[in-house]
Parts: structure tokens; sequence; C-alpha cells
């Protein structure tokens, strides 16, 4: 059996807080004087103001991942995303497919190498230094982003997915409760399902290609484990091509990655657990998993947040997570600052 490796995964040198989109959304609604609850009112401003004024003094990180998945062409897309820009100041984390195969690609590497630590640094998170970046945006007078994707096949491929994973995982997951399958035995199935999933995506590529089909979206499906057989291979990993591959995949070198250790964990709880499947709670797991180890802080959902503190989460990434029913020890961690 491979070695367990240690992975250590550095946070930036400035306090990181990571915010839920539903949290932008309802500062969004407030700026444009919508009703709410006046404690949710509150709290929010408080939060809001905190925060901007924290960045600005360059004593706090406050970056968007790539979460205009949440709300580009919803109602206040354009409100949302300007109020991101606010609270970051344009300081944004790398997609989390471009962090994930930076980490498979050193998870690789220590598999080769036999090594004992894996080491993922804060620049496979962010576009450059994060912290450098802060600082030069302190000096600018504007601060330039770019607005959500709103392509029409794009956001309808999206959308279609979106209600398909839902609707896929909440059937799932009744069939799961009624035969009793407990969290532990998930767990094992979801460690080892991400790879299964490349593997099939790849065969559905080749049927098709070598039927005289050709479709674009395939090809992007199995754009992913084409490359990593390729790197593999440039790395000199033994045995080459796909029985190496797979090696690795089923390896400790990658379940102890951060995405797929996080991901396993908290999509087994949410397919064995009581409550149903909500419509974010998909791409709520796909931003955790990048989200928890690079911050210090994170106001994420409710039940999130409970999960994550149940399953040992927020003890293995060195986070503290809070949610707007929790908020005011947040409050009290910023004010520390």
């Amino acid at each position: 059996m491979a070695m367990t490796p240690t992975v250590i995964c550095e946070k930036p040198s400035l306090p990181t807080l990571w915010l839920d989109t539903s949290v932008l959304i309802k500062l969004a609604k407030i700026e444009k004087g919508e009703a709410l609850q006046q404690i949710e009112i509150d709290r929010c401003k408080r939060l809001h103001d905190l925060v901007y004024r924290l960045v600005r003094e360059r004593k706090l990180l406050c970056p968007e991942s790539d979460q205009e998945e949440e709300y580009a062409a919803f109602r206040l897309d354009d409100e949302v995303h300007s109020m991101f820009a606010q609270l970051s100041l344009g300081i944004s984390m790398t997609h989390r497919q471009g962090i994930q195969d930076d980490h498979i690609f050193k998870g690789m590497e220590a598999f080769i190498k036999q090594s004992d630590t894996i080491l993922l640094p804060t620049r496979s998170y962010f576009h450059g230094d994060p912290v450098r970046r802060l600082y030069q945006a302190c000096r600018e007078r504007f601060i330039v982003t770019v607005g959500p994707l709103k392509n029409p096949e794009m956001l309808q491929r999206r959308a279609r997915a979106k209600e398909a994973i839902s609707r896929g995982w909440e059937n799932l997951r009744q069939r799961l409760v009624a035969k009793g399958q407990t969290y532990e035995e998930q767990l094992k199935l979801e460690t080892a399902g991400y790879w299964d999933g490349l593997v099939e995506l790849v065969k559905k590529f080749e049927a098709n290609l070598f039927s005289g089909r050709h479709d674009f979206w395939d090809f992007m499906g199995a754009n992913g484990p084409l490359l990593y057989r390729s790197v593999w291979n440039e790395l000199g990993g033994k045995p080459r091509d796909w029985a190496g591959v797979d090696a690795f995949f089923r390896s400790p070198c990658f379940s102890e990655l951060p995405g797929p250790y996080i991901g396993a964990r908290l999509c087994a709880a949410l397919l064995t657990g009581n409550e149903p499947i909500k419509t974010g709670d998909a791409m709520d797991v796909n931003l955790l998993q990048v989200a928890l180890p690079v911050a210090h802080y994170v106001l994420a959902d409710h039940r999130m947040m409970l999960r994550i503190n149940e399953l040992g989460l927020a003890a293995k990434c060195n986070v503290l997570v809070f949610s707007m029913q929790t908020i005011d020890g947040l409050f009290k961690e910023l004010e520390k600052i």
C-alpha cells in the first residue's frame, strides 16, 4: 500500500476571508434598497464596512473565486459583480479546475518520487501574488474588472447541468438513505469515484471518435484525463499511460490532496444525510474545495458550516468557518486584525 503523504497548503501572508455568494447577493439587495429583515441588514452592513476598511488598510484579503457561475444572468448579477469588486479590489483566485490540475501534477510528482510531503504553494490558488496585487490595487485610482460571462449557449448548458446534477444527487440520496448506506461506505465510493468518472468520459469520447462522430463537448470532457496522461508520461511515471495514471489516482497522493479530500467527505455526507439536496449544494462543494485550504476565515451557508465542522474539515484545513447565524464570531476575529 502506498504511503500516505503529508500535504502542506500554504496560506497567504495576510489573513484571508472567503465569502459565500449568498452573502454578496444579500449585500447587493441591501445596496438596492430591497426589503430584508432588519437583523440581516445590520449584520450585512457591519460585515461590508469592516471588510471594506480592512482590505483598503492592506490588512485583509477577500478574494473572489469562480463564483460568477452562481449569479451570472440572474437578477442583480451586475450589482453582485460590483460588490465582489468592492470587497476584493480585483483580487481573484484561479479557476477551480486550474487549481485542481496544478495539485494533481504535484501529487503525481510526489507519487513518482515516493515523496512523503506534497507542498501546495499559495501561488497555485491565485493569479500572481495576492498580497502584492492588493498593495498595487490600493495605489491605483481605478480597478478594472471583467463582468460576468453571459454567452447564451454557455448559460443554458450551465443551467441544465446544474439542474441535472441536483436532481441526480437527490435521487441518489433517496436510494442510499432507503437502503441504509452509511457515510463511511459512501466515502469509499466517493474517493474512487472521481477517476472512475473521468475514465467514462474518455471511453465516450473515443467511442464517438472511432464511429466518426465529433462533439466539442465530448472532447472537453475527455481533455482533463488526456492531459493527465500526457503529464504523467512527461514526468517519467511508470508504468506509462493509463495503467500508471490509474495507479496514481487510486493512491493517497491523489486522495489526500485538498480537493478530493474535502469533496469526497462533503459529498458522502450530503448523499447519506436526511436533508434534501439543494440546487446550490454541488457548486458549494466545488467552491469549498478551494476555499477551505487557502482561507483563514470562511463565511458559508449554515448547513455547510455545520457539515464542515462535524467532518473535521475546518480543523484539517486550519480555517475558522462561520455562517450568518454565527457571524458575531467572525466579527470578533476580524476586529482583532
